[in-house]
């Protein structure tokens, strides 16, 4: 066993130079990827935005009366579309929030902080029905 660490070590001194500019090129090459792929998802999202986001919040304060507190813009990569999640205080003064679809200004989602489902139409049915799957 001591041996073979002894032959690693000095692969290791021996190859140091090689190992390194293997290892950078490497993570450079998954980076550029990444990045490509992120770039092509965003650009590809951006143009499927068919519904601004005060058209969003228009609906979405259709659903649920009330004063929005804060609004998260998220990139599904999966869909290719930005979803817009509003956190809206009704007149109770609970907080809930409603996720809508950029493209096809959808109701993904529609929940209370507490979880109580607030039985929105599931996104993937809508989309379908917009001819996306």
């Amino acid at each position: 066993m001591k041996d073979i660490l002894i032959k690693i070590k000095d692969f290791c001194k021996k190859y140091k130079k090689k190992i390194i500019i293997i290892s950078s090129v490497t993570i450079v090459g998954v980076v550029i990827i990444a990045g490509s792929v992120v770039g092509f998802v965003y650009s590809k999202a951006n143009g499927n935005i068919k519904y601004s986001e005060a058209q969003l919040e228009k609906i979405a304060l259709g659903k649920v009366p009330g004063e929005v507190i804060k609004v998260d813009k998220e990139l599904n990569f999966r869909d290719a579309v930005f979803e817009y999640k509003f956190s809206i205080k009704d007149k109770d003064s609970t907080l809930k929030e409603v996720k809508l679809d950029s493209e096809y200004g959808v109701i993904l989602q529609g929940h209370d902080r507490r979880g109580n489902d607030r039985g929105e139409n599931n996104h993937r049915v809508e989309r379908e029905k917009h001819g996306k799957g």
